[in-house]
């Protein structure tokens, strides 16, 4: 299970100047999510960049580095805990990408295996490690050669619902060169947390944030709720909020 960061803004921001005094707070995240990190940014429409490494966010140089000079117009980070019994290695680091966007999930499907019924035969062979995650990304991807990224992501998220998998969640953010999504769909009894999987998101002047829990006082924050995938739109940071299916079968009728 992972924590995630995404932004877009108007003008360009870096990570560190983005959190100010919680910056610490954020990686201290990584104390118990130390399994990788991931940083998607884009300082235009189409030139997407990403690192991503298996190690910890707390001791890696090239992370700080980034979060403190690297000021883009939308960004997606994410610290990996590998859950599974997943290997941790590069193949398995968030954000995936097939060059154009970025794509990080926080949960699990077990077995990962289930899901690749979900991904097209042509792409199959683009899996690099053994992750969930990834075939998640897959599945999403086959979607959208036919769908905007908005529809593949709801859809996907049903077609996932629907293997009978075990799912405790589907969290996911996707930045593309037009829109940040954030689907937030999750069993509420997977963790003995209930605090763990909602997701968090404001606008604070000219960008809007959308974040996990753990870290953030929620004063000032507004909850996405299980069930919803939040849209942000990149040029204009309009936002709105479609329903979404969940693994939880009354939450599936509860949400449309």
């Amino acid at each position: 299970m992972c924590r995630l960061l995404g932004v877009v803004s108007r003008t360009p921001v870096t990570v560190d100047a983005l959190l100010g005094n919680g910056r610490e707070d954020f990686f201290a995240l990584a104390r118990r999510h130390g399994d990788g990190w991931g940083h998607a940014w884009s300082t235009g429409a189409h030139d997407l960049q990403l690192r991503r490494d298996p190690s910890s966010a707390l001791t890696s140089a090239e992370l700080a580095g980034l979060t403190r000079d690297e000021p883009a117009l939308a960004s997606l980070t994410h610290l990996r805990w590998a859950t599974l019994s997943l290997a941790v290695g590069p193949e398995n680091t968030h954000p995936f990408t097939d060059g154009t966007v970025a794509f990080a999930h926080n949960g699990s499907v077990k077995p990962p295996s289930a899901l690749d019924e979900l991904v097209a035969p042509e792409l199959a062979p683009h899996r690099q490690g053994t992750t969930d995650s990834e075939r998640y990304f897959l599945a999403l991807r086959s979607r959208m050669r036919h769908e905007e990224p908005g529809t593949a992501l709801v859809r996907t998220v049903e077609a996932i619902v629907r293997t009978g998998a075990v799912v405790n969640s589907l969290n996911a953010l996707l930045l593309t060169p037009t829109h940040l999504y954030a689907a937030c769909s999750y069993d509420p009894g997977s963790d003995d947390d209930p605090d763990y999987y909602p997701l968090l998101h404001r606008r604070v002047e000219d960008r809007v944030v959308v974040t996990s829990t753990g870290w953030a006082d929620r004063s000032g924050w507004d909850t996405l709720g299980n069930g919803q995938m939040l849209v942000v739109e990149r040029g204009t940071l309009h936002t709105s909020v479609v329903p979404l299916a969940t693994p939880v079968e009354l939450d599936v009728a509860v949400a449309g």
